[in-house]
């Protein structure tokens, strides 16, 4: 697999669901780690990856793990595309959907940038009421 997608990403869309649901439990993420091991967990989804690397930069994995109190299993994949990772899960008989990922520190960042515009937004609308 490629380095650059090695680590921890921010899933930030995918097409079935919304993001309230995706950050249900914790903010929905995906991580790839050296090794070919890795983990997803958004919503009340909780999955553990196994991942080969392609000669198209793709990363292509099945996994295991829980939706909900669920067994289920599938397979997917994901590549970078103008720096964010871009995929595609599909569960074993179930849903497909893609999904879109920022990487986590990017995630963070941004996050942060957005609460100070909050805070200072709510800090002029107060200094303009006085």
């Amino acid at each position: 697999m490629r380095h650059d997608m090695i680590g921890k990403w921010r899933v930030i869309a995918i097409e079935q669901w919304d993001q309230d649901f995706i950050d249900l439990e914790e903010p929905g993420f995906v991580a790839f780690r050296k090794g070919g091991q890795g983990e997803m967990r958004f919503g009340a989804v909780s999955l553990n990856l196994d991942w080969v690397s392609g000669d198209d930069g793709k990363a292509e994995f099945s996994f295991e793990g829980f939706d909900e109190m669920d067994e289920v299993s599938g397979r997917g994949w994901a590549k970078i595309v103008a720096g964010r990772l871009t995929g595609l899960i599909k569960f074993h008989q179930g849903d497909e959907s893609g999904f879109t990922a920022e990487p986590w520190n990017a995630a963070k960042k941004l996050k942060r940038k957005r609460h100070r515009k909050l805070l200072n937004r709510k800090k002029c609308a107060s200094d303009w009421s006085n």
